[in-house]
C-alpha cells in the first residue's frame, strides 16, 4: 500500500512538472522580422566559433518580406590578472570579451556599435580545469552577446 502511495505521488510530480509550460528561449523565432548575414568574423577564435554556431538560427531565411542586416565583428578575448596574494601569485582573473561590430542595412546607415562584457574568475589549481572553465566562460559570453546584438537590431 505504501509503494503504491510513493508511486501515484511522483506520478503527479512528474505530471505537474512535464506540463509547465517550458519552451527553449530561441526554439521559436517565427516573430522576428529580420534575418543576419555575417559578412566578417574576425578575433579569438574559440568565441568566433560559438557565435557562428549560435548566429545561424538567423541566417539563410528566403522570406523577402524581413529585413536583412549584414555584420561584421572584430572580437578581442583578454584575461587579465586582477588579484594576487601575499607572496605575489595570481588569485584571480577578470575575462573580458569585447566585440566591435558594424551594422549594415537597407533601411538604415550603417552603424559601429560595442558590446563588451566582464567576468572575474578564481585561480584553479589545475590547469585543465581552468582552461575548460574558460571554455565555459567564452560559451556563456556569446549567449550574453548575441542576446545583446538580437535586441539591438530588434529594436531598429
Amino acid at each position: 500500500m505504501i509503494n503504491i502511495k510513493k508511486i501515484l505521488v511522483a506520478f503527479l510530480i512528474l505530471m505537474f512538472l512535464n506540463s509547465c509550460g517550458y519552451t527553449p528561449r530561441y526554439a521559436l523565432n517565427k516573430n522576428l522580422n529580420f534575418t543576419i548575414d555575417l559578412i566578417k568574423l574576425s578575433g579569438d577564435r574559440e568565441f568566433n566559433n560559438f557565435l557562428k554556431s549560435k548566429l545561424i538560427r538567423y541566417t539563410n531565411d528566403n522570406d523577402t518580406n524581413k529585413k536583412k542586416y549584414e555584420l561584421e565583428l572584430k572580437t578581442e578575448f583578454n584575461k587579465n590578472i586582477k588579484s594576487r596574494d601575499g607572496a605575489g601569485l595570481t588569485t584571480d582573473y577578470e575575462l573580458q570579451i569585447t566585440v566591435n561590430a558594424l551594422i549594415k542595412s537597407e533601411v538604415v546607415e550603417p552603424k559601429k556599435i560595442v558590446f563588451e562584457e566582464t567576468f572575474t574568475m578564481k585561480k584553479f589549481d589545475d590547469p585543465f580545469e581552468e582552461k575548460n572553465y574558460e571554455k565555459i566562460i567564452k560559451d556563456n559570453f556569446s549567449d550574453l552577446i548575441l542576446e545583446r546584438i538580437l535586441f539591438y537590431l530588434f529594436k531598429l
